[in-house]
């Protein structure tokens, strides 16, 4: 299982899920448990680098092209 910080939750990639920092969120427990298992989620960072170039005039180009 992978999962992506975001600013208040994380998404996990299988199914593109957004779980919010919920302590009754079920899938939010199970994130918890697989970090406190050693999974490391992705970065914050990269999420925002990719939806950067996703609005850029390149990306823009790559989705109509």
């Amino acid at each position: 299982m992978n999962y992506q910080l975001t600013v208040n939750g994380v998404l996990r990639l299988s199914d593109s899920a957004f779980i919010p920092q919920d302590s009754g969120n079920r899938d939010w427990l199970d994130y918890l448990d697989w970090v406190s298992s050693g999974g490391e989620p992705f970065p914050l960072e990269s999420l925002l680098v990719r939806k950067e170039a996703e609005q850029s005039v390149f990306g823009f180009l790559k989705r109509i092209i």
